[in-house]
């Protein structure tokens, strides 16, 4: 696992280009952050600040969501 996704300083576009199952994540919680054009400016503390959902836990679902195999 990568260090800097541990602390929510990568990118969110970064994420979603190396793990694009997470987008999965970004939808249920209701971001606009899937097909957003500053999505490559925003870090996933910015996004967890901006939509006031714990860092922890968007970084823990995150972190689940790329542990599940794409189906193709």
């Amino acid at each position: 696992m990568d260090e800097t996704f541990n602390t929510g300083e990568e990118s969110v576009a970064d994420i979603l280009q190396q793990w694009p199952q997470t987008s999965r994540v970004f939808l249920n919680q209701k971001t606009a952050c899937v097909g957003c054009y500053l999505s490559r400016f925003c870090t996933l503390a910015e996004v967890a600040a901006s939509y006031r959902l714990p860092l922890d836990i968007l970084l823990e679902k995150l972190r689940v969501s790329i542990q599940i195999p794409n189906e193709e």
